[in-house]
């Protein structure tokens, strides 16, 4: 026969999911208007779509972890085929890509090793009003560098467009 069982206590689970997650609680008005939303069931419905607002980050992303994200995706973006046939014979060191903005401007760049001498060829790609914009390769630049700063350039633009419009980056 079983003795006297010990029941367990009811545990009052007080964790804040939000601050677990590092958002702020939505709290006051702004949590009466927002709808009740569980992110949860929505991935399980996976039909429901996050509304912008509901959460709110509380640290802010770094113009540094933008530019290893843009090179990240840049690298992937890269035409690896065109820009290696175009460089006859160079060898080109993808972990070498860095994206880096100034200002308005973003700039992506990478080492090519022809043959022991390292060149670092470049693209820059604008934020004018509402669109990204690449600029035109400098005139002084080598025809034969022409189609490695066009596949640059078109990687860059292309991350950046994924990314976003030049307001919201």
């Amino acid at each position: 026969m079983i003795g006297n069982l010990d029941l367990p206590e009811d545990v009052d689970d007080d964790m804040d999911i939000y601050d677990a997650l590092g958002l702020n609680t939505p709290t006051g008005k702004a949590a009466a208007s927002v709808p009740v939303y569980d992110p949860l069931a929505a991935f399980m419905d996976d039909d429901e779509p996050i509304e912008a607002g509901v959460f709110v980050q509380t640290s802010p992303v770094s113009d540094e972890n933008v530019e290893v994200l843009l090179a990240t995706l840049a690298r992937d973006l890269l035409d690896h085929e065109r820009l290696s046939a175009s460089l006859s014979g160079g060898r080109v060191d993808m972990d070498s890509l860095r994206i880096e903005r100034d200002r308005d401007a973003y700039h992506l760049s990478l080492i090519v090793d022809m043959g022991g001498e390292q060149i670092k060829p470049f693209a820059t790609v604008l934020a004018i009003e509402d669109t990204w914009q690449p600029m035109t390769a400098p005139k002084s630049l080598h025809a034969a560098w022409k189609p490695v700063y066009d596949s640059l350039c078109r990687a860059l633009t292309e991350a950046l467009t994924r990314q976003g419009r030049p307001s919201t980056i």
